[in-house]
């Protein structure tokens, strides 16, 4: 019971002692929460099956960190500073920040604070008019409560706090030991409430996609999510194995793209140079398969193709899987998973908060809780990247290593299996 009591304090610390700059609490922070996380699992019968109090457990941990200000990552920055110019008006897209006040001298103090914190001022912004709803509702709240943040927290917090009523609603007869995986897993609890990232908005779309059936109510989800953030139309590999289905949300993902095109890519040539184009070409940070990519490129000085290249191939590789018939025989969760699984190994830009739908669809999928915790420990320890470039091969070595010892097991597992 007392390591239980621990856990929120835990949290508390960890969330606002962790500096993204100091290799010492980063290392601190990922071992202590990681392995508490596991060790924690086994002692969830406690509650003894009274499902009330473990849910309010859960909540309480999301509790504990809120009203922190985020150090870990400044995106939150840019979320705010786009969702201010639409309250205003004006349209996020046409500029980049500085290019506002540059154009909007008399933009106000706060826009010149946001603008400040922000690492994207020179980039023009890649948030669709959807994600950015949330922020807006989160801002007006933060203005009510005379807070930067704890408006869009509680938003987050009201949102997870849904995503978890799903997850028991849709897996009623589950043990707590599977609620444990999302409910209290740190990587969520962290990066999706006090950081106020938006991959927590994905959850209860995600666990929509899995539970129904009907190919429009399915193409309305994929409407959605693609709407959240774009990188989710990779979902659509999942569903190759029928063709109506796949036309159906065919349709649905063209209309989201019909949006995109007339907001986030008004401008085609400026989103490729300073936008989205910049995940392809510029953009590196903890990738797992990429350097692969990176370190023969760099030689012959077109290091900047490593992204395309890594992308491309996940793009090749996942074709190719989607028309086998042992993966279209998989359960719609499993595909979804597996799809999801090789875009993180491929990307060039692996920030921890991609972690938390892997967290989802592992768990619905049953992968070994072993396995989840090590994820949460990828995610935290990938930080090391903002202390010393250097540092990026303890990460990568960390990735490599757990990655062999898992598909090492699953292949043990399955050669006895068969």
């Amino acid at each position: 019971m007392f390591l239980l009591v621990l856990y929120p304090f835990l949290l508390f610390f960890a969330v606002n002692g962790m500096d993204r700059n100091d290799l010492t609490s980063i290392t601190v922070s990922t071992v202590s929460l990681s392995v508490y996380f596991y060790f924690l699992q086994k002692k969830v019968f406690i509650f003894q099956n009274n499902f009330p109090i473990f849910f309010l457990y859960n909540v309480s941990l999301r509790c504990v960190v809120l009203g922190v200000t985020p150090h870990l990552s400044d995106d939150i920055y840019r979320y705010l500073f786009d969702a201010k110019l639409l309250v205003s008006g004006l349209n996020p897209y046409q500029y980049t920040p500085n290019h506002w006040l540059i154009q909007n001298v008399t933009l106000s103090t706060l826009y010149k604070d946001l603008l400040s914190q922000m690492n994207s001022a020179d980039y023009f912004s890649v948030y669709p008019l959807f994600l950015l709803f949330f922020y807006i509702c989160g801002s007006f709240l933060n203005s009510i409560l005379s807070h930067s943040f704890l408006g869009i927290q509680i938003v987050f917090l009201l949102i997870d706090v849904f995503n978890l009523f799903l997850i028991r609603r849709f897996y009623p007869k589950e043990s707590f030991a599977f609620y444990w995986i999302y409910f209290a897993n740190p990587l969520v609890i962290i990066e999706g409430i006090s950081q106020m990232h938006p991959e927590i908005l994905f959850i209860p779309w995600l666990l929509l996609l899995i539970r129904l059936k009907g190919n429009q109510w399915n193409g309305m989800v994929f409407l959605i999510l693609t709407q959240l953030k774009l990188s989710t139309i990779i979902f659509l590999f999942a569903f190759l194995r029928k063709s109506k289905q796949l036309l159906v949300l065919s349709g649905f993902v063209f209309v989201s793209l019909f949006i995109w095109k007339f907001t986030v890519f008004g401008n085609w040539l400026a989103q490729g140079n300073l936008g989205i184009g910049l995940f392809f070409h510029s953009f590196r940070f903890a990738g797992i398969i990429e350097p692969f990519f990176y370190i023969p490129l760099h030689r012959f000085g077109v290091s900047y193709l490593s992204g395309i290249f890594s992308l491309f191939s996940f793009g090749i590789l996942v074709m190719l899987l989607s028309f086998q018939p042992k993966f279209q025989a998989q359960t719609k969760e499993k595909r979804l998973l597996l799809v999801y699984f090789l875009f993180l190994l491929f990307s060039p830009v692996v920030h921890p908060w991609y972690w938390i739908p892997f967290t989802l669809l592992g768990m619905v999928c049953r992968i070994p809780f072993l396995w989840q915790a090590f994820v949460s420990s990828l995610g935290f320890l990938s930080y090391v990247v903002y202390v010393s470039e250097s540092y990026f091969y303890l990460y990568w070595m960390h990735s490599l290593l757990g990655l062999f010892l898992y598909v090492r097991k699953e292949t043990n597992h399955l050669r006895k299996a068969t």
